[in-house]
């Protein structure tokens, strides 16, 4: 348990840090230029200023949260439409690192782990400095918010986890993963002798979660008319088709298994397979089954989400920090320092987003559709690199007989 006032310190010490990462990294991002390209971010400008009587597509239109909260910032202090999405940008990666900080701290008892999962999530790409070059998209309070939801889910408080899923799914899709992993968890935690109370207290959250969750996405689906539609998968004939051939597609697959290795980057740099499973398999049944389920429905989501898998790939941050934050109280002080330097090299964070073309752009960070080039491949080897050196660090500045923590502490 750890004392009020060290919490209290630790809580500012994360704020401040929190504030100093998004602001330096604010200073090294460019901003997207809105008037050369022209893509997702120009429905939810238009979203953002005229409401639903802008000509909308989906599925930007059924992400209408994070837009008109860009407008009422604009308009409560007198800004232009583009400072609005900023300022909320920037809200939301501070509030993101420090709920990373909270969530980590409560669930592994680690002051130490909580720090290093709050650096590694500031020096992933998509986690911050993404966001700060492309102000529009829908993600900024998507992440703290999923944080706050797996806290609910972990701790069994439903009606919280439900209302803030029925808010998330206005703002991300994605939002409704950790709902549906709890129901799942606690479904298959019910042990067979279980006593008749719990499990009619089971059915009955499956059936509110299904209810529920169902109006969240079904509603925005049905009363905003759309004039577009942008869906990678759907119950369209196009879209059942192209779901169906993707998992075909070699470079499309290469893509996706590229971009959740960089994300996970740090943990493959901590922790070798074994290790791996042995950290995991020391949590409570019910959390690994949650988390478990978590991965799954992230790794699903994102392999038909669309042709962004990076971006995609982001939401496997509650899995991440649980591990990277188990992991590095056994881990030496030069060894986090090599994987915490790895992971800013990694992802460009000193760099601006190139703006000459689009194809520049893409090859940036890769990871895009079924585009799969030499810049590609140069990418998969400086991951698998950095893999190996994050091993061979492991091994040489690891101290002899320390292993990963198999509980929470």
């Amino acid at each position: 348990m750890i004392e009020p006032g060290k919490a209290a310190r630790q809580l500012a010490g994360a704020a401040f840090l929190a504030l100093m990462l998004v602001a330096a990294i604010d200073v090294l991002t460019n901003t997207l230029d809105t008037r050369r390209f022209s893509w997702d971010f120009r429905y939810y400008i238009e979203m953002a200023e005229r409401g639903f009587a802008a000509p909308m597509a989906s599925p930007f239109a059924y992400r209408y949260f994070t837009p008109m909260l860009a407008h009422g910032a604009s308009v409560v202090l007198g800004l232009p439409t583009e400072a609005g999405f900023a300022i909320l940008a920037r809200f939301g990666a501070v509030t993101q690192l420090l709920a990373v900080f909270l969530f980590a701290r409560w669930y592994t008892r680690s002051g130490r782990g909580a720090w290093i999962a709050l650096l590694v999530t500031a020096f992933s790409l998509y986690n911050v400095k993404f966001l700060l070059f492309d102000n529009f998209r829908p993600d900024h309070l998507a992440y703290p918010l999923i944080l706050i939801q797996a806290y609910f889910a972990l701790t069994g408080r439903f009606v919280p986890l439900l209302i803030s899923t029925i808010i998330g799914c206005q703002i991300r899709e994605f939002n409704a993963i950790p709902l549906v992993a709890y129901v799942y968890a606690s479904i298959r935690s019910l042990p067979g002798g279980s006593i008749p109370q719990a499990r009619r207290r089971i059915t009955a959250e499956t059936l509110i979660s299904t209810i529920g969750l169902g109006l969240a996405l079904a509603l925005p689906r049905a009363l905003i008319p759309t004039v577009e539609d942008f869906q990678f998968a759907g119950f369209t004939r196009d879209g059942m088709l192209r779901a169906l051939l993707s998992p075909f597609i070699l470079a499309r697959d290469a893509n996706f298994i590229y971009s959740v290795a960089a994300y996970a980057l740090p943990v493959l740099m901590l922790a070798s397979p074994r290790e791996l499973l042995t950290a995991i398999a020391g949590n409570r049944s019910p959390d690994r089954l949650f988390l478990g389920a978590y991965t799954a429905l992230v790794l699903v989501l994102s392999f038909f989400g669309g042709t962004d898998f990076f971006r995609f790939s982001a939401y496997l941050l509650v899995p991440q920090v649980v591990i990277v934050a188990l992991l590095a109280d056994n881990r030496s002080g030069l060894h986090l320092g090599v994987v915490l330097a790895a992971v800013f090299l990694f992802n460009r964070i000193w760099l601006p987003f190139p703006m000459s073309d689009v194809n520049t752009y893409l090859d940036f960070y890769g990871a895009f559709g079924t585009r799969f080039n030499w810049a590609s491949v140069l990418r998969f080897a400086e991951c698998a690199a950095f893999i190996v050196l994050g091993l061979l660090s492991r091994r040489v500045l690891t101290p002899a007989g320390s292993r990963p923590p198999l509980a929470p502490q």
